[in-house]
């Protein structure tokens, strides 16, 4: 944050309303020729490449990240609102933790048709023997937690509604 204030203090007030990329272009140049902000703001070599494209740096995240960015995809667009909500909640807050065999697992939950799904994810019907899969227990275990009331205390007032006819 320091070194963006920094930044942006030399930014003319003329450049502040172009678009980022020209205005990015401009800035670096005229940062880049005043040899102590360069100093002070990059203690390393500085590439500044024209089209402003971040350099491949792949190589610094866990080789299953791709694969939890995917899930994490699939599990926030899978078609239903309810759907989204529980599991991209739950992939967002979990899959950082899962190791290899838990994506794999969570791959398959994410295979499953989302009616059959739904009705085991809110506990409408249990999870049946056959299906194998540990993550969905599990899945459905938090689901539970998260949805218990986290204040049970009973209405006072009684309700005195009238019956649809």
């Amino acid at each position: 944050l320091e070194l963006t204030m920094m930044l942006w203090s030399h930014v003319p007030r003329s450049c502040r309303a172009m678009p980022a990329s020209a205005r990015s272009i401009a800035v670096c140049s005229r940062l880049l020729a005043k040899s102590s902000i360069r100093e002070a703001a990059c203690p390393f070599s500085l590439t500044l490449r024209h089209n402003q494209q971040a350099t491949a740096s792949s190589h610094l995240f866990d080789e299953n990240d791709a694969k939890r960015r995917r899930l994490l995809y699939r599990s926030k667009q899978r078609g239903w609102l309810e759907m989204d909500i529980m599991l991209g909640n739950w992939a967002a807050e979990k899959l950082g933790g899962l190791g290899e065999a838990e994506l794999a697992q969570f791959e398959e939950l994410l295979d499953m048709e989302n009616p059959d799904l739904y009705k085991w994810l809110t506990g409408q019907s249990p999870v049946p023997d056959d299906v194998n899969n540990a993550l969905l227990r599990v899945l459905c275990e938090d689901l539970k937690d998260a949805a218990a009331p986290k204040l049970t205390s009973r209405s006072t007032a009684s309700f005195e509604g009238k019956v649809w006819e």
